[in-house]
């Protein structure tokens, strides 16, 4: 047993065979016996252990017993020890009532029964030990008091704290909340919200009621589009006739819906989804265009008449040469009837012909309603096809032809159009260039695009030509009808394609976008067109 484990108890007696007497009757493993040959000493050992019991002489040189008693008692630290005084049977009446005065507990008188001193003091000593027990259990209450009110404390501060942060968000939410309803009442654009697990009409916008006739009453038993929505390729069911549908995120595609009133208008249509109140949801969203595709429509009818007057003043010009020329041989053959013409002018007649023939040819090819045969087809192939012919055409003038193809989706093309295009631009942009110039053929996504880029390392395009770039009989070229470019960009209309023109005196670019909706669905020629 180790010494902190035993219980202390201190012997106090001026003589040194006393001590030996009382530690022989006392000794033990479960005792740490503490001895002091005066009152001074007995007081020095109290402050530095806890006894369980002091067995005290009353007889001693200076401070005697009862002194020594008097003291331990009047401390704070040391009230609790009990005393037990050790006085002779000579003096034991007058010890006894001046021993009770200073506080002593029990006596021992001398000589003493060692069997009477190891009972009293380990009946101390047990007292001893349940106050141990009894304070090692308060102090382990009181700790564990402390703790439970530590965690109490802590448990509150997280209350606290979660309650701001509720109180935060659900502030954040009001004011998301309120914006929402900002947005979507004060929009212009017809907003509805519809459930996901029925499809019936959640809410509809100010705008939506307004545009569409209907009042939000007639929707709440409805479960069906009542825009009957369609896109502009005849889709149906573009919003959504069933969950699965409307899930699909939707962003500005272009429909037409049909109104209270049975009049068709057109719009451009976005979707999301969202949970609304716990309940997934899906947003539509339709900017009217109606009026923006009337007008279009409006302005295109004007560009057109436009064209038809310039292109008729071009046509009579182009074809009045040939004509003249076969006109004039044909009169001189009226009047020399019995003299056969040459073969020469035959020839030339049959030459001018095919001329004013040729011409017609590509004034039809500007239409954008001509008849397309498109297939899913591999733009690359199309131009790995195309590169023998122009890499010919560059050996003859010391030029070259580079390709820098990049793996692309298939496309629906009319392979004619395409080799058509890539052709008239690969060709001028060869005769643009002086010897050992370079013509690149390069293909790519962008954005979602696929793109064709055709650039060449010429001087440039001036900047007044760049303004009439395909504009129908505008021409650069002596020889040139002017057809060549305005062909390619109706090429490209018809495929749902831009082109891009960049220019510098480093070289031209034109580059040819094909959008990514062409891929899957072929399409007509432009409906505003």
């Amino acid at each position: 047993m180790s010494a902190h484990e035993k219980v202390a108890i201190l012997m106090v007696d001026d003589r040194p065979e006393n001590l030996m007497a009382l530690e022989a009757v006392l000794d033990s493993e479960h005792y740490l016996l503490v001895s002091a040959k005066s009152g001074e000493e007995a007081l020095k050992k109290v402050l530095q252990y806890d006894f369980a019991v002091i067995l005290l002489d009353v007889q001693m040189p200076g401070i005697n017993g009862f002194e020594t008693a008097e003291i331990i008692k009047q401390r704070k630290s040391s009230c609790h020890i009990p005393i037990i005084f050790i006085t002779a049977l000579s003096k034991a009446n007058e010890h006894v009532s001046t021993g009770y005065l200073t506080g002593a507990i029990d006596y021992i008188f001398k000589p003493f029964n060692p069997i009477i001193l190891r009972s009293k003091v380990e009946a101390f000593v047990q007292i001893y030990r349940k106050q141990q027990e009894i304070e090692e259990k308060n102090s382990q209450l009181e700790k564990q008091s402390v703790e439970l009110q530590e965690k109490q404390n802590n448990l509150e501060n997280i209350v606290i704290e979660k309650t701001k942060e509720l109180l935060k968000a659900n502030e954040e939410l009001k004011v998301s909340h309120e914006r929402f309803q900002k947005i979507f009442q004060l929009s212009p654009n017809l907003m509805a919200i519809r459930s996901l697990a029925d499809q019936r009409y959640v809410d509809v916008n100010q705008s939506w009621i307004q545009f569409s006739g209907y009042q939000f009453e007639e929707l709440a038993a409805l479960t069906n589009d009542v825009l009957a929505i369609h896109s502009d390729t005849g889709e149906q069911n573009v919003a959504g006739a069933s969950p699965k549908d409307l899930q699909v995120g939707i962003y500005n595609k272009e429909i037409t819906y049909v109104t209270k009133k049975g009049e068709r208008r057109e719009g451009l249509l976005s979707t999301e989804t969202a949970t609304i109140n716990g309940e997934p949801c899906v947003i539509s969203t339709i900017t009217d265009i109606t009026e923006l595709v009337d007008l279009e429509k409006e302005v295109s009818r004007l560009d057109r008449l436009n064209l038809v007057g310039e292109m008729a003043a071009g046509i009579a010009h182009e074809i009045r040469n040939p004509m003249t020329t076969v006109l004039g041989f044909l009169q001189l053959a009226k009047n020399q009837s019995h003299h056969p013409q040459p073969e020469e002018y035959i020839n030339l007649m049959i030459d001018e012909l095919h001329r004013a023939n040729g011409i017609i040819t590509e004034f039809l090819t500007l239409a954008k309603d001509k008849a397309n045969n498109r297939k899913k087809k591999d733009l690359n192939e199309i131009v790995k096809t195309l590169h023998p012919l122009l890499r010919a055409e560059a050996l003859m003038n010391n030029k070259v032809v580079l390709l820098d193809l990049t793996e692309c989706p298939l496309l629906y093309l009319d392979e004619k159009e395409i080799r058509q295009l890539i052709l008239n631009i690969g060709l001028n942009g060869l005769e643009a260039m002086e010897a050992n110039g370079t013509l690149t053929l390069k293909t790519y996504i962008s954005n979602e695009n696929v793109i064709l880029e055709i650039a060449d390392t010429g001087p440039g395009i001036k900047k007044e030509v760049l303004e009439n770039i395909g504009t129908p009989f505008f021409t650069t070229k002596d020889e040139g009808t002017g057809l060549g470019l305005a062909i390619c960009y109706s090429i490209a209309s018809r495929h749902c394609a831009n082109i891009d023109v960049k220019t510098s005196e480093k070289g031209t670019s034109f580059i040819i976008s094909f959008q990514q909706t062409a891929v899957e669905t072929p399409q007509v020629a432009n409906r505003l067109s």
